[in-house]
C-alpha cells in the first residue's frame, strides 16, 4: 500500500483486513513477556503489527496536526521501515 495520497477507504480496507486475531494472546505474532525477552524473536512479531498500523500513521500525519507531532510519527516509521521492510 503506497503511502502517497491514501484515503480513508483505503486504509480501512487494508485494516479491516488484518487478522488483529494474530496479534492477540495465542495469535501467531503475539508478543509475550518471553518473546519480547528475546528482541531477535520478537522483531517479526513486532513487524507483523506494524504492517497493519503503518497506513494509518501515514493517513494521520496529512491531518492538520502539529509539524512536530508529523515529525515524530515519521520518525517513527523511518526506524520501524528500517527494522521492517515490506
Amino acid at each position: 500500500m503506497s503511502a502517497t495520497n491514501l484515503t480513508f477507504e483505503e486504509v480501512d480496507r487494508h485494516v479491516q483486513s488484518a487478522d488483529l486475531s494474530a496479534f492477540q494472546p495465542g495469535g501467531r505474532f503475539h508478543v509475550s513477556a518471553s518473546t519480547a525477552a528475546n528482541p531477535a524473536a520478537a522483531i517479526p512479531n513486532v513487524c507483523g503489527v506494524y504492517h497493519v498500523v503503518r497506513p494509518i500513521l501515514a493517513f494521520v500525519v496529512t491531518f492538520p496536526i502539529p509539524q512536530k507531532w508529523k515529525d515524530a510519527i515519521k520518525a517513527f516509521m523511518g526506524v520501524m521501515d528500517t527494522i521492517c521492510p515490506q
